[in-house]
């Protein structure tokens, strides 16, 4: 009588990974959603909330959501809009979004405009923005996110992403300017950066070391990936066993992804 064997896998090494199995998401980088203005009305006065933006998406999987500052909107058409600055966007049916930022809705007896510098330090903030108002009611006090009203129009040390500006006018007219301080190029490093914290932190056994799942030790496979390990690590479903990732490492793996993914 032939003896059979089994062999016995732990439980921990069956379930490892398959919380971001990186073959099982679908790739945004692949995606033809877009996303236009196609109208942009200006509000009667400071005072007002008759001001609209109208736009238009196309590609992707429908049905969309449209978004008007990261809010879930009914249409693609906002009404109702004070002056001031906005971001849209759309997320389609596979989970894939555009955004369109920093988009301006002037009022008539008011109008700005918005000078913006790059933060471009991976682990540090030197963003800039500088507003200038050229109608309206002066002198203009203004504030960012949680600060105090100062008559200074020029913020610096910001971090890329949305700031909200209060710009106010001497009759206490105040309109806000969800701002967008752009990423710039951060130089972080392939080899250096993000190849430590792949060989540390994900090329763990029964995850990505090459066996199981993709090695994503090798640039070829982090290259192709990028955009779904940055999503994944940042909300922290990846890696799935061992140390979490440091929030440091977290964003040094966003910004090599936002450079471009470079062999660096």
């Amino acid at each position: 009588m032939k003896k059979l064997f089994f062999l016995f896998v732990p439980f921990s090494v069956l379930i490892a990974c398959v919380n971001h199995d990186l073959n099982k998401t679908f790739d945004c980088s692949l995606s033809d959603l877009t996303l236009d203005v196609s109208a942009i009305a200006a509000a009667t006065s400071c005072s007002t909330t008759d001001g609209s933006i109208s736009v238009i998406a196309s590609g992707g999987k429908q049905p969309y959501v449209y978004l008007l500052n990261n809010i879930a909107q009914p249409s693609n058409e906002f009404t109702g809009l004070h002056a001031g600055i906005y971001s849209v966007g759309v997320t389609d049916a596979n989970g894939c979004d555009t955004l369109l930022s920093n988009i301006m809705v002037m009022a008539k007896d008011f109008s700005f405009t918005t000078i913006l510098g790059e933060d471009n330090l991976c682990l540090g903030n030197n963003g800039s923005v500088t507003v200038e108002v050229s109608e309206g009611n002066p002198p203009y006090q203004y504030k960012i996110d949680n600060g105090e009203f100062t008559e200074s129009n020029i913020f610096t040390g910001l971090s890329n992403g949305n700031h909200v500006i209060e710009v106010r006018d001497n009759i206490a007219c105040t309109i806000s300017l969800n701002v967008t301080v752009p990423r710039g190029t951060t130089g972080t490093s392939w080899s250096s950066d993000i190849q430590p914290i792949m060989e540390k932190s994900c090329a763990l056994s029964g995850c990505h070391n090459g066996t199981t799942r993709l090695d994503l030790r090798i640039y070829s496979n982090a290259k192709k990936h990028a955009a779904e390990i940055k999503t994944l690590t940042r909300n922290r479903s990846m890696p799935f066993d061992g140390t979490p990732l440091t929030q440091n490492q977290i964003e040094l793996i966003s910004c090599w992804v936002d450079d471009g993914a470079e062999e660096n």
